[in-house]
């Protein structure tokens, strides 16, 4: 007889999360914070929002806020071409806004299975954005992980 599923101790050490890349960096993000990826978004924009809200999309019967993370972290602004996609994600933090937002991205996103085996190393950086928890290092490549708790925060603000 099989163990239950609950009893597996390679459930608890894996996540699987999202290398999601933008125009100069990389995002970690979590699939348990992830509703879609949408490959073609229309934004309306809206001038009088900061620089960092891309404007809005519509997405599945509903108007989400786009924000631009490279905005927010002081890289320069991305315009949205043809191509443009988006990483659309469940908000946490309960203040009657929509229940989603998207970040804009530059590229398909990759599945990757994280499982506690010293695959992920942390890397010490003399300054962080306030809108990274972290640096981490998977082989070469560096993944900032997003702090999606001050996105929300960011963006109730602003809204």
């Amino acid at each position: 007889m099989s163990k239950p599923v609950a009893d597996n101790p390679s459930l608890s050490s894996e996540v699987d999360s999202l290398f999601v890349p933008l125009s100069g960096q990389s995002l970690l993000v979590p699939m348990t914070a992830v509703a879609e990826v949408v490959q073609q978004i229309d934004c309306q924009a809206d001038d009088h929002q900061p620089p960092w809200l891309q404007g809005w999309i519509n997405w599945r019967t509903q108007r989400i806020p786009l924000l631009s993370f490279e905005s927010l972290v002081g890289d320069e602004q991305i315009t949205l071409g043809d191509r443009a996609m988006a990483l659309v994600l469940y908000r946490i933090l309960p203040d009657g806004l929509s229940q989603f937002y998207a970040l804009q991205i530059q590229d398909f996103p990759h599945l990757i299975r994280l499982a506690d085996d010293g695959m992920l190393q942390q890397v010490s950086l003399p300054a962080l954005s306030p809108y990274a928890l972290m640096m981490v290092a998977i082989g070469e490549q560096q993944l900032l992980i997003p702090d999606l708790d001050k996105l929300e925060q960011l963006l109730a603000e602003a809204l």
